[in-house]
């Protein structure tokens, strides 16, 4: 009996050290170092990172297609949008992806600003003019058509181009809210949304939001920046479970929303698959130079400043192949902006927080 009762003491003994292990191993996986890049951009531009857009991207295509370039040549000495028309449909028909992907984009009709799912210029209120195209200088002079969008958009997709395969996605998925009819459904917006991502274009919805970590007490407290004047920090910037491991980590003192980045990709882009994924990045100090930290893919996650490192919480999770930059500006009082990576290279950005 008295073995008996030993071998159960130190089974609950095994399973309390068990217990242990297993959080101290949890906590060292979280705070793990984020491999980071160092900006190299001058005058306070966001640096790319080395991220090249998808090859079979507009952006890129445009730079590479001695037909689009030719024809763009051509209507920029002459500003003959019917000639650059038939030259840029005579490409598209001969297969050419470049032409393709340009020409659906231009059929696109343009979206309200406020009224995204209302095209213009019926933002509010109904009419009989049709919609404008969404490239509001319309170089082809085409009427915006949803289903010749859909049309190019298709025969895109179909020769690999991951954008061809998301703006469709976004396209179907502004028709099916805008009562357009379509025989596409909810289901081929998914379809090719998950193509999309499959042929290297995969966009998402970010939020990046700043905070500046000014220790003292115990405990964690959520504030804003003094004088801020520019945006209000969100209602639950944390969730519980975060808190407890940012605290576990040592992390004490006031959180002070500074502001933000992040939003739609681009005009063609507004509407990605799947919630947002949300940054939250703490500072403690100017770090001296631009720091590129990794977006993300498709969850949440909080960057920490230790020193001249960053810990992610959690780390060791998928990430995409762009970044999010935070950029310091200025002396003395050092201003800090934060930028978030666009899917063609761009950036889009806000201001972040200052020092001291």
């Amino acid at each position: 009996m008295a073995s008996a009762q030993y071998l159960i003491e130190m089974s609950f003994l095994r399973q309390g050290v068990l217990s242990l292990v297993l959080a101290a191993v949890s906590l060292a996986v979280a705070q793990q170092p984020v491999v980071i890049l160092k900006g190299t951009e001058p005058n306070g531009n966001p640096s790319s990172g080395n991220y090249q857009p998808s090859a079979l991207s507009l952006s890129q295509l445009l730079e590479q297609d001695r037909v689009l370039n030719a024809a763009m040549m051509v209507f920029m000495q002459t500003g003959d949008k019917g000639a650059f028309r038939n030259a840029i449909m005579q490409a598209a028909r001969a297969g050419d992806l470049g032409a393709e992907l340009l020409l659906a984009e231009q059929y696109i009709p343009e979206q309200c600003t406020f009224e995204p799912n209302q095209d213009v210029p019926h933002c509010g209120k109904s009419g009989n003019e049709p919609p404008h195209v969404v490239f509001r200088q319309n170089p082809l002079g085409v009427e915006a058509s949803y289903e010749d969008a859909a049309s190019w958009l298709e025969k895109g997709s179909t020769q690999g181009s991951g954008e061809a395969s998301e703006v469709l996605a976004q396209l179907i998925t502004r028709m099916l809210a805008n009562g357009h009819g379509t025989s596409y459904t909810a289901a081929d917006s998914d379809r090719f949304h998950a193509l999309a991502r499959s042929q290297g274009f995969d966009v998402e919805s970010i939020s990046a939001t700043c905070y500046k970590l000014t220790p003292g007490g115990s405990g964690i407290k959520l504030g804003r920046i003094d004088g801020l004047i520019v945006g209000e920090p969100p209602d639950k910037p944390f969730t519980e479970e975060e808190l407890a491991e940012l605290a576990k980590a040592g992390i004490s003192g006031s959180l002070l929303y500074g502001g933000g980045a992040g939003g739609g990709d681009s005009v063609l882009l507004m509407r990605p698959h799947g919630p947002i994924a949300h940054v939250r990045i703490i500072l403690d100090h100017d770090p001296g130079y631009e720091v590129l930290l990794p977006m993300p893919a498709h969850r949440d996650v909080i960057y920490v400043q230790r020193g001249n490192t960053f810990l992610a919480f959690p780390s060791a999770e998928p990430n995409l192949p762009r970044f999010v930059s935070i950029q310091p500006l200025g002396k003395p009082a050092t201003q800090i902006s934060v930028f978030t990576q666009t899917m063609d290279g761009g950036h889009s950005g806000g201001f972040c927080t200052r020092f001291p």
